[in-house]
């Protein structure tokens, strides 16, 4: 999951890019990654708004799931996460 959240880390770091319109002072940045005005629909999530002035964390633990890789296919830990795992899973 880690390389797929980089994935997500990095276009909505872009779009922060985009947002600051040339100025990249960390203020800037921080303000456009709080305030990013639409969706991005990631890898790992829709992420609807990611950040704001009180939350840093993009994700939340409902987001999470435990497994496995084994003979090329994903095994969940928990029966239950892999009746989820074709669910987006939205920020709480």
């Amino acid at each position: 999951m880690s390389a797929s959240q980089s994935y997500d880390a990095v276009h909505l770091l872009l779009r922060a890019l985009f947002e600051s319109k040339g100025n990249l002072s960390g203020p800037t940045l921080k303000k456009a990654l709080e305030n990013l005005p639409r969706a991005y629909h990631g890898v790992v999530t829709t992420y609807d708004r990611p950040f704001s002035d009180k939350e840093h964390d993009a994700i939340s633990a409902n987001m999470l799931w435990l497994g496995t890789w084994r003979n090329g296919e994903r095994q969940f830990s928990y029966r239950d996460e892999a009746k989820l795992a074709s669910m987006i899973r939205r920020k709480q």
